[in-house]
């Protein structure tokens, strides 16, 4: 070798390979030092590795995409995790493209996630990801000081006395029960109930109802069908990951355009009409008493995609959460007659007078099988959170599945909820069967979460509640009897919540 052909590095070149070393042996002892910390909480936690899910991809989990895209498309998506917890364990990792992932459906990590440790978490990038396109502005996908802000700026709306409003309810109901023929057809509530929930949460939101039970037409089959593309195409992005624009989504931006024209048409008329008020007017009540959810927005911010995406978000959940509740009541009632009399004899008491708050209250009956449906069909089916630092989940590893587990910084931490409800060995041997009485004794606990749990909770619970509480009391002063007319099981049809694939085929009888 002709050592005299080398020739020593220019200064530039030798500060460039200096640092370059110098960032190598940094890297180094970072990882280093993020090793031994690990390592040093694993042996002071005693914390062993849960079940493995056997993922064929251990790169990106392109395996578990697929799994779970097809059985979405099957309807199978909740039966297919039941299985996995079952096969697996009820604490189990594997991979999401990039992401680590821990399922579990121990109470207690859930419990950690959601409210001991709700610090150390957040909905984070694969969600935002996925959601943005529809509700980037919104609480539901807000993080940190943003979601602080996003949460004062709506807790008023749902005070008690805004979701109280049982007038507005009422009007809305006269137009239900005059949509359910009582002549022995059938009718398939669940179309009923979504355009009822689209009536009452429109005005709550803008003060005045889109009223699409008289007139069908007012929230039309092609915007109805905009929310449904819109809804399924962000579940379907958080399943692909980092992958999903890689995928076509014409369909998707296109209806999540329609979605967004409607609700900016909405925003547009409230700040012009905030704008051309005097200031007297700005802080008088220019609602004839009544509280309007846009109107109230708008005094705290003109920010067009803030309030566009609150309203989106609320409308979404509002319409949709409370109508998959009222469907998969009522798709219950229609087989359970004993239940459906049980109702009935309860709602004695009121003499057929229209009940109070304090009438739907005592109802503990009506309360049990709200309770009952929530817990066998999740309007929800599950959620997820990413760790921002290494955590200690209580339970879940080793063989016997009783040892903490260390959920890294990074690792995304998905529960189902689906799956929590049906567990054996939290609810009895009978967890499948659909029976009120069990809520007597149960007290409230992380073993139960149809609106999430901590901090986050869902924000809308209550006026859910009392919507569907005093729409099923109304209905059942109204009509005799119920039959169902749909020798089907119930499936599930997943979206951001989860429907009756079925919907609630019934006949009713005055």
């Amino acid at each position: 070798m002709d050592f005299e052909s080398f020739r020593p590095l220019d200064g530039f070149s030798q500060l460039l390979l200096g640092g370059l070393l110098l960032g190598a042996a940094y890297y180094v002892i970072i990882i280093s030092r993020k090793y031994q910390a690990r390592r040093s909480l694993v042996l002071q936690h005693a914390c062993k590795p849960p079940s493995k899910y056997p993922v064929r991809d251990p790169f990106l989990g392109l395996d578990v995409v697929y799994d779970a895209l097809r059985a979405a498309k099957r309807n199978t998506f909740i039966k297919e995790k039941i299985t996995h917890y079952n096969d697996y364990g009820n604490t189990h990792s594997s991979r999401l493209t990039t992401y680590p992932v821990i399922s579990t459906i121990e109470p207690e990590n859930i419990k950690t996630v959601l409210s001991t440790n709700f610090k150390d978490f957040v909905i984070g990038s694969p969600r935002r990801r996925a959601f943005g396109p529809v509700i980037a502005n919104s609480v539901l996908v807000a993080d940190g000081v943003e979601w602080e802000h996003a949460r004062a700026f709506l807790k008023p709306s749902f005070s008690r006395s805004q979701v109280g409003d049982l007038a507005t309810l009422e009007t809305h109901v006269k137009h239900l029960i005059d949509a359910i023929p009582t002549d022995g057809s059938t009718v398939d509530l669940a179309e009923l109930f979504l355009r009822y929930t689209a009536d009452v949460t429109t005005d709550f939101m803008f003060g005045e109802s889109i009223l699409s039970q008289p007139h069908p037409e007012a929230f039309g089959r092609e915007l109805t069908d905009a929310c449904r593309i819109g809804q399924l195409g962000a579940e379907r992005r958080f399943r692909l990951g980092i992958l999903a624009n890689l995928v076509p989504q014409g369909e998707f931006y296109r209806a999540v355009g329609k979605v967004h024209s409607y609700m900016e048409g909405h925003v547009d008329k409230a700040i012009q009409q905030r704008h051309s008020q005097s200031d007297e007017k700005k802080d008088a009540n220019t609602n004839n008493g009544r509280y309007i959810f846009l109107n109230e927005l708008v005094k705290m911010t003109d920010d067009r995609m803030v309030l566009r995406d609150q309203l989106l978000g609320i409308f979404l959940a509002g319409r949709d959460t409370t109508s998959a509740l009222l469907t998969n009541l009522f798709f219950v009632l229609g087989r359970r007659p004993d239940v459906w009399k049980r109702l009935h004899r309860e709602l004695d008491s009121l003499n057929g007078r229209k009940p109070s708050l304090e009438d739907i209250k005592g109802l503990r009956y009506l309360t049990f099988c709200l309770n009952e449906t929530l817990r066998l069909y999740p309007i929800v089916q599950g959620t997820s959170r990413v760790a921002t630092k290494d955590v200690i989940l209580p339970t879940g590893g080793g063989d016997d599945g009783k040892s903490p587990v260390l959920a890294t910084a990074g690792t995304l931490v998905i529960f189902h909820f689906a799956a929590l409800h049906k567990r054996k060995d939290l609810w009895g041997e009978d967890a499948d069967e659909f029976r009120p009485e069990r809520w007597q004794d149960e007290k409230a606990s992380w073993n139960f979460l149809p609106f999430g749990g901590g901090p986050r909770n869902c924000i809308g619970q209550q006026f859910a509640l009392t919507e569907a509480s005093y729409t099923a009391v109304r209905l059942l002063q109204e009509f005799s009897g119920i039959e169902s007319r749909d020798s089907q099981p119930w499936t599930e049809r997943l979206g951001a919540t989860v429907f009756s694939a079925n919907g609630a085929k019934v006949s009713m009888m005055k």
